[in-house]
């Protein structure tokens, strides 16, 4: 079980009421620390323990047999690719009394624990710091359609920095129109036409990946893109501090969220009859980069 004493952290203590000593975290790039290393916080909190940590893709566990899990894992720490293809997965694992655990989405009013990363806080601290540096005309560069449905990491994020926009009476329906056309945009000049039909000189975008792709190919067109446009992503990928410029980013605490996250699921592996569904969030912070101190 997890304990505290004061003063002295948390501790991890044996679990005993289970033979299954291995704990399986679903990832959907398990073999890379790249797109965010949630392995060393949960390694950290099972350290001393004779808990085992099992990695493993959301494309292979998805072809495994779930009543049989039970046999083999006493819990899952679980990354949805797809939480709205993912969820009946979750909801069969929640009804069979698989202790789990939902990293990076709230899995909608399913009655299981997840632990995120507090999205829409950065949103808006991406928006609040790119004000401060003067910039009127912010908007939002998604790769994914979040106004289908307004729901996830990506909606929180644009809603986030939507809060903190300062408008006018006149432009309340710019910044989703504007991350729509962003969003449809299909190749370089077609982006970089619309950034400077618009008068838009900050961006924040979904994510480091699609940050960079876009400072990448803007680039091809103007090569001084980058004294005209501020640009904000989202994760610290180590692709972020290398590159030309130096990417400011929204840092999410991964290590934390996997100590968090695996110490949600020891509880529920020591307390099989208590009900967990405990949404917890992790604070986030700005690590400010060349990509907007030029403006």
């Amino acid at each position: 079980m997890v304990y505290r004493v004061r003063g002295g952290g948390t501790f991890v203590k044996p679990h005993k009421s289970t033979t299954q000593r291995q704990i399986l975290l679903v990832l959907p790039f398990p073999e890379t620390t790249a797109f965010g290393d949630y392995q060393s916080g949960i390694k950290a909190t099972l350290t001393g323990t004779t808990w085992q940590l099992k990695l493993m893709a959301n494309e292979a566990f998805l072809q495994l047999d779930l009543t049989q899990l039970a046999d083999q894992y006493a819990g899952i720490i679980y990354y949805p690719q797809n939480l709205a293809t993912e969820l009946p997965v979750l909801m069969t694992l929640s009804a069979q009394k698989m202790p789990l655990v939902v990293l990076d989405k709230t899995p909608a009013a399913l009655a299981v624990p997840s632990v995120t990363s507090d999205n829409v806080a950065g949103g808006r601290i991406a928006c609040e710091h790119l004000q401060n540096r003067g910039h009127q005309r912010i908007a939002f560069l998604p790769e994914s359609p979040f106004w289908q449905t307004f729901t996830g990491t990506v909606s929180d994020r644009f809603l986030g920095y939507f809060n903190c926009l300062k408008l006018t009476a006149n432009d309340t329906g710019l910044p989703l129109r504007w991350a729509q056309a962003l969003q449809a945009c299909t190749n370089p000049m077609q982006l970089h036409a619309y950034i400077q039909a618009q008068g838009i000189t900050g961006l924040i975008a979904e994510n480091d990946v699609v940050a960079l792709r876009a400072l990448q190919q803007l680039q091809q067109i103007d090569h001084g893109i980058g004294t005209s446009l501020a640009l904000v992503g989202f994760d610290n990928l180590p692709a972020a501090a290398r590159n030309h410029p130096a990417l400011t980013t929204v840092v999410q605490d991964f290590g934390m969220i996997g100590a968090k996250a695996v110490e949600a699921l020891l509880d529920q592996i020591n307390n099989p009859k208590h009900c967990f569904d405990r949404q917890i969030v992790v604070s986030v912070k700005l690590m400010v980069r060349e990509s907007t101190n030029t403006h």
